[in-house]
């Protein structure tokens, strides 16, 4: 059995990661040098929207993991940066983006295999 601070330690990251742009979000900016502006990270992301890249970019921030910085330069812009804490997860989301790259195939059999299940279970 997991120590009572281990598994209120896992409830924190899990509350962290859980969010299904976080590791993209923080994949993006590690790769690039820890600091990008709002909208580069938005066409990166590809089909992420503005409201839901702001709303990971605040809870990134209230967690400590990156910073927000506004241009006072002309055209304004807003850049993040991740934070010597956020810094600590570039291995461990490097990982989990390995991880998808390596297995999403895999995942998918999977699911395909679960469903075709189902069914035959359902005209039984």
């Amino acid at each position: 059995m997991l120590p009572k601070e281990d598994i209120e330690g896992v409830k924190v990251l899990m509350e962290l990661l859980a969010d299904r742009w976080t590791v993209p979000v923080l994949g993006t900016l590690c790769a690039g040098g820890g600091r990008k502006r709002f909208n580069a990270i938005r066409r990166e992301l590809g089909a992420i929207s503005p409201k839901s890249l702001a709303v990971c970019l605040q809870r990134l921030e209230l967690n400590g993991l990156v910073e927000r910085h506004v241009a006072t330069v002309r055209p304004l812009a807003v850049e993040y940066r991740v934070t010597p804490l956020g810094h600590t997860l570039d291995q461990p989301v490097e990982a989990l983006l390995e991880w998808s790259r390596v297995n999403a195939g895999a995942v998918g059999e999977a699911r395909n295999a679960f469903r075709v299940r189902a069914e035959d279970a359902a005209t039984d």
